[in-house]
């Protein structure tokens, strides 16, 4: 199977809705593409104009390259309850070469009204890459002209990028125990 990583970064939003009564706004976004979820840190400074410039690398099959699904959302983090919804963008992208500077106006959920601020994002469409089955483990190559490698089934793809997955989440707690 072809694919492609596909950078994204979201730099910043501006003029957010304040969706707490007490308290300063501490803003994060949740980036979703190709049904994987991957988190900016939390802003504690910039209030309702956080600023992030987090890229994050996305993983994207050859046939979903004309159309990449993107949803933005946003939220306030709370210390007492569940972090509070401030608002999402869904987007259509097809990239183009290199990707260039993008800012698009914040909706919500609800039957609000108004200005609820903007976010700004570029992306760049990266490598081509291929999956292959050796010895039954998947593997990913950057494609080569002077390569033969065979697709495999998608189910190995899923498998490979499960076990990324683990092997970053796994990565991540034991930088996280060694902090304290």
């Amino acid at each position: 199977m072809e694919a492609r990583y596909f950078y994204f970064t979201v730099h910043s939003a501006s003029d957010l809705k304040d969706v707490r009564l007490l308290g300063e706004m501490k803003v994060y976004a949740k980036v979703t593409i190709a049904g994987k979820s991957k988190y900016t840190k939390v802003d504690l400074v910039n209030k309702s104009n956080p600023v992030w410039n987090a890229t994050f690398r996305f993983f994207v099959p050859e046939i979903h390259i004309d159309n990449i699904r993107v949803k933005i959302e946003f939220f306030c983090r709370r210390s007492f309850s569940d972090d509070k919804y401030v608002g999402h963008l869904n987007l259509s992208i097809k990239p183009v070469g290199k990707g260039a500077k993008y800012s698009f106006t914040v909706d919500r959920n609800d039957n609000s009204s108004g200005n609820f601020g903007t976010a700004n994002f570029s992306h760049i469409l990266g490598d081509k890459v291929i999956v292959e089955q050796d010895s039954s483990l998947p593997l990913i190559a950057a494609r080569d002209s002077s390569s033969s490698l065979s697709p495999p089934s998608s189910s190995s793809l899923e498998d490979y990028i499960l076990m990324m997955e683990m092997i970053k989440t796994g990565v991540e707690i034991v930088s996280e125990v060694f902090k304290c």
